[in-house]
């Protein structure tokens, strides 16, 4: 999405006193939040359904944050449990934490299978979109 039509959406957030403003096509997504119509933070997805990407550092696969928020480890709000450590064997699909923004509780789950090598970010760290969460030895078959 070209800068220009970012600033538009900007401009047209304050204007509108809009609290916040989301907007998207197949490749891009823009979210938009003011602050009373002041302090405005602008976030862009490129390819937003990318979840992982391979990390290169021997072999390992890596899980990133799909969006912006509080990474949570835990299963519960005053557990201990985990949803996976360091050694657990994950397939594809499986849940491993969970991400919080704007109140919404958005499932992480594992984009490839493993063995859980290492989890990179503590439970209730704020994360940032494509971060690196957990890194996978791939099942080798």
């Amino acid at each position: 999405m070209e800068i220009e039509k970012i600033r538009e959406l900007i401009k047209l957030a304050k204007e509108e006193d809009l609290k916040v403003l989301r907007v998207g096509d197949m490749d891009t997504e823009v979210h938009i939040e003011t602050k009373g119509g002041r302090d405005t933070v602008v976030t862009e997805h490129s390819g937003k359904n990318k979840a992982s990407a391979d990390g290169g550092q021997d072999g390992l696969h890596t899980v990133k944050a799909t969006q912006v928020g509080t990474f949570y480890t835990h299963k519960e709000e005053n557990s201990t449990e985990n949803f996976v450590e360091a050694g657990d064997t994950v397939s594809s699909g499986d849940q491993i934490g969970m991400i919080e923004a704007m109140k919404v509780f958005n499932d992480v789950l594992a984009d490839a299978g493993g063995v859980v090598e290492e989890i990179l970010v503590g439970n209730g760290e704020t994360v940032e979109y494509d971060q690196p969460l957990v890194m996978l030895r791939p099942k080798e078959d």
